[in-house]
C-alpha cells in the first residue's frame, strides 16, 4: 500500500475510533474493535497514538466478561482537548459561545454595538471577546473552528454576506478570510435560521429525527430544512423562504381572521411579530372593546402577558396567528413530508397558544396521513439555538459526516 493511502486509511480508522469512544464511552479496546470489525492489534495501535495526543484517556478497568479473564482497560473521550466557538450576529449585538467537543458550554458572552456599519471593527471586537473568554495562547491553539450565524443570504464560496436586510453594510465584506487570518482557525458561515435549525437538530427538539423543518417566527419568518441529517440550502441558498409562499383562498378571509388578515398576498406579510403588534394597535383603537392592552404599549411581550391573563382580544389575535400558521404548516408538510416540524423564535417562545392553534389547524388537513404522522414541537434551546448550531457546524465537520473531513481532522491531530 502506498504511504499516502496508508495514512488515509489510518486517519479514517482513527476518526471511527474517536466517534465510537465519544458517543459510547467508557468502552474497552476489544469492544471498539468488535464494533468496527477490525483486529485488536489495529485498534491497539490507533489507541496508543490517540492517547499520546490527549484526546483519549484511560479511566481504569471495567468488568470482566462472562468467560472471565483480565478486566479490560476502559477508554474515554477527552472532550476538553479541543474548543469550538459559536457566534450569532444580530442587528445590534453578537452572542458568543465557547464549548468543549461535547458542546458543553464553558463560556458565554455578548458584544453590543449600536452602529453595525463597520463589520471589520465589530469582528475585531468579537475576536477580542473570544480571546478573553478562552484565555491563554495554548487554549487558543486548541480551537477547532468558529461557526458564524448571520442574517441574510450567504456567499459560501466568497465567505461573505450576499444579501441582508439588517446587516446591509456587511454585504461583500470578506468575513471568513478576516476571521481565519485573525484567529488562525477554520471558519464556517451559515444563515441564522439554518444555524438555529442545526442547533435544534443536534441538541434540541429534533434529536430523534432525520428529516426536520424548523419554522422561525419573529420580526420576520423563515425556515430551515434538514433532509437525511443534512441542512438543505437549495441552488441559491435560499431554501426555506416560506414567507414568500402565497396565501391560498382556503379558509383565509376577513370574516374568519378579522384582526390579522387584510387581503395580504403572502404569509410573510401576516406571520410576523410586527404585523401582530400593528394589527392589535388597530383592533384596540378601532372597536373600543375592553382589553388590558387599551392603555398599554402594544408589544409582543404585552400581548403575551394579556393572553396569560385571559384577555379576550389578545387570545383571539394569537389564535388567528396560530390558525394561519397552521395553513402554512400544511403546505410545508405536504411538500417535504418531514418527521418533525419545530417552531421557534420570539412569537412561539412567548405565546404558546400560537403553537397549540397551529398544531390543531395543521392536523385538520385533508391529507390526513402525513398530517397525523408528523410531530409538531416547540424549539427547546430558546436563545442558545443559534450559537449552539454554530458550534454544531464546527463539531459535525469533524465527527458527524459519513464521509469524513480529513482536512479538519489533520488540522487537529497531525499525521506522523
Amino acid at each position: 500500500m502506498k504511504k499516502s493511502n496508508f495514512h488515509f486509511v489510518r486517519q479514517i480508522n482513527e476518526i471511527s475510533v474517536l466517534r465510537i469512544v465519544r458517543d459510547e464511552g467508557p468502552i474497552s479496546r476489544s469492544e471498539v474493535a468488535r464494533r468496527m470489525g477490525v483486529s485488536k492489534v489495529i485498534i491497539g495501535g490507533i489507541v496508543r497514538r490517540l492517547l499520546g495526543t490527549n484526546i483519549l484517556f484511560e479511566i481504569g478497568k471495567g468488568e470482566s466478561t462472562v468467560q472471565g479473564g483480565r478486566r479490560p482497560v476502559m477508554l474515554e473521550f477527552n472532550a476538553d482537548a479541543g474548543l469550538a466557538i459559536g457566534v450569532e450576529v444580530h442587528l445590534h449585538r453578537a452572542t458568543i459561545l465557547v464549548t468543549n467537543m461535547n458542546a458543553e458550554v464553558l463560556h458565554e458572552g455578548t458584544v453590543n454595538f449600536n452602529d453595525n456599519s463597520n463589520p471589520k471593527l465589530i469582528l475585531q471586537r468579537i475576536v477580542k471577546s473570544i480571546e478573553k473568554m478562552v484565555g491563554d495562547e495554548e487554549k487558543m491553539n486548541s480551537i477547532l473552528g468558529v461557526g458564524l450565524a448571520l442574517p441574510g443570504l450567504i456567499d459560501y464560496d466568497g465567505g461573505s454576506i450576499l444579501s441582508s436586510h439588517s446587516l446591509k453594510a456587511w454585504e461583500g465584506f470578506p468575513i471568513k478570510t478576516f476571521l481565519e487570518d485573525t484567529l488562525d482557525t477554520k471558519v464556517y458561515m451559515e444563515n441564522d435560521v439554518k444555524t438555529i435549525t442545526l442547533g435544534e437538530y443536534h441538541w434540541g427538539a429534533g434529536q430523534d429525527a432525520r428529516n426536520v423543518v424548523y419554522i422561525w417566527l419573529g420580526e420576520g419568518i423563515g425556515a430551515g430544512i434538514i433532509i437525511n441529517g443534512d441542512i438543505y440550502r437549495g441552488i441559491t441558498a435560499s431554501a426555506g423562504e416560506v414567507g414568500y409562499t402565497e396565501i391560498s383562498a382556503r379558509g383565509i378571509n376577513r370574516g374568519k381572521f378579522p384582526i390579522l388578515y387584510q387581503d395580504q398576498h403572502r404569509f410573510g406579510e401576516v406571520l410576523t411579530s410586527r404585523h401582530l403588534e400593528k394589527s392589535m394597535e388597530n383592533a384596540v383603537s378601532a372597536n373600543g372593546r375592553s382589553t388590558l392592552l387599551k392603555d398599554a404599549e402594544i408589544s409582543l411581550n404585552n400581548i403575551a402577558s394579556a393572553a396569560k391573563k385571559d384577555d379576550k382580544l389578545a387570545l383571539e389575535a394569537l389564535s388567528e396567528f396560530g390558525e394561519i400558521l397552521g395553513v402554512l404548516t400544511i403546505s410545508v408538510i405536504n411538500l417535504f413530508n418531514p418527521e418533525m416540524i419545530i417552531m421557534g423564535g420570539p412569537v412561539i417562545d412567548k405565546c404558546p397558544l400560537v403553537l397549540e392553534a397551529a398544531t390543531r389547524s395543521a392536523k385538520e388537513d385533508v391529507l390526513l396521513v402525513p398530517a397525523e404522522v408528523v410531530k409538531i414541537k416547540a424549539g427547546a434551546l430558546k436563545n442558545r439555538a443559534g450559537t449552539l448550531g454554530a458550534v454544531g457546524m464546527v463539531l459535525q465537520d469533524l465527527f458527524k459526516p459519513p464521509i469524513v473531513n480529513l482536512a479538519t481532522y489533520r488540522s487537529f491531530i497531525l499525521p506522523e
